[in-house]
C-alpha cells in the first residue's frame, strides 16, 4: 500500500519572505524601460510576484528586486517576468531578451549572521537536564563544506538559491527521545541528499528545528518544507508530529537593505 503523505499542498500555511535579486539581459539596448516595467508591475501581480524595485542600467540589463510566495521556484519567477515583459513589448520588440539571467535570493539577515544565530540554537534554548542538553548538542549538524553563497549555474543562467526552514512541533510539545530526534537528523541529511539539496546546517532542538539548505532551481520552497516535514514524520509511522504551518526565508551573501540601496 503507498504511504499518503501527511502534509499537503492542501493542508498547509506559512509565514515567509521570500525576496530575489534578478537581472535580465536585452538582445539590444532597452530604451527607457520604465514605462513598461509600470505595466509589467501590474501584469506580474497577477503570478504573485510583487515588484519592489528596479533598475536600469544602460544599455541592456535591468536589475529587479522582487518578493514572491512559496508554490513559485526561482526558474518560474524568471520565466514569468521574463515572458510577461515579452508579450508587453510584442508589438515593438518581438525578441527582447537573451536567454541568459541571474537570479540570486536575499533575506533580512546575511547567511553568515543567520548561520551565527542557528549554530547558537541550543545555547539560546537550554534544557534543564544537562543529559538532554548534551543530546542536541551532539545531534546538531554542520557541513562547513557546503557554502550556500556561491553561484551556481543552470542551462541559462547563474543563480543562487538559499533558504531557511523553521518547522515546529504540534502543540509546541518538547520531544526529547534520542531516537526520534537522530532519525529526524538523519531523514532531513537523507532528503536532501536525495534530491540533490546543498545542506549547510541543521538546528535541531526538542520543539522545532530550523534547517538551511539551498534547493535546486526548479524546487518551490513551499515543496522543499514538506519534503522535509514527510520524510521526518515517516520516521514516526506517519504521526502528526509538526503543526501544518512552518516558516520560510530566502538568504543569501547581501541583506535587503544592499540591494535596496543599489537599486534605488
Amino acid at each position: 500500500m503507498q504511504i499518503q503523505p501527511r502534509y499537503t499542498f492542501n493542508n498547509w500555511s506559512a509565514a515567509y519572505q521570500l525576496n530575489w535579486s534578478l537581472s535580465v539581459f536585452g538582445r539590444e539596448s532597452l530604451t527607457s524601460p520604465a514605462s513598461s516595467i509600470e505595466h509589467l508591475r501590474e501584469a506580474i501581480a497577477k503570478d504573485h510576484i510583487k515588484i519592489l524595485e528596479f533598475n536600469h542600467k544602460p544599455p541592456n540589463i535591468v536589475q529587479f528586486f522582487v518578493s514572491s510566495r512559496p508554490h513559485l521556484n526561482p526558474a518560474g519567477i524568471v520565466r514569468l517576468i521574463k515572458g510577461r515583459w515579452q508579450y508587453l513589448m510584442r508589438s515593438t520588440e518581438p525578441i527582447l531578451f537573451r536567454r541568459n539571467y541571474r537570479i540570486i535570493s536575499i533575506g533580512s539577515a546575511k547567511a553568515d549572521v543567520l548561520d551565527a544565530y542557528i549554530d547558537r540554537q541550543p545555547v539560546r534554548h537550554p534544557m534543564a537536564d544537562h543529559r538532554v542538553q548534551e543530546l542536541l548538542e551532539s545531534l546538531q549538524f554542520y557541513e562547513a563544506q557546503v557554502d550556500l553563497t556561491n553561484i551556481r549555474r543552470s542551462s541559462h543562467g547563474e543563480f543562487l538559491y538559499a533558504l531557511q526552514v523553521v518547522i515546529e512541533s504540534e502543540s509546541g510539545w518538547h520531544d526529547v527521545r534520542p531516537s526520534v530526534l537522530a532519525a529526524y537528523r538523519q531523514a532531513i541529511i537523507a532528503s536532501c541528499h536525495k534530491h540533490g539539496w546543498l545542506l549547510s546546517r541543521i538546528g535541531l532542538l526538542s520543539n522545532h528545528i530550523h534547517v538551511l539548505v539551498g534547493p535546486c532551481i526548479e524546487d518551490t520552497p513551499m515543496d522543499v518544507a514538506l519534503v522535509l516535514m514527510n520524510n521526518m514524520v515517516f520516521t514516526q509511522d506517519m504521526k502528526p508530529m509538526f503543526r501544518t504551518s512552518f516558516s520560510l526565508g530566502t538568504f543569501g551573501e547581501y541583506d535587503r537593505g544592499a540591494i535596496r540601496h543599489c537599486l534605488a
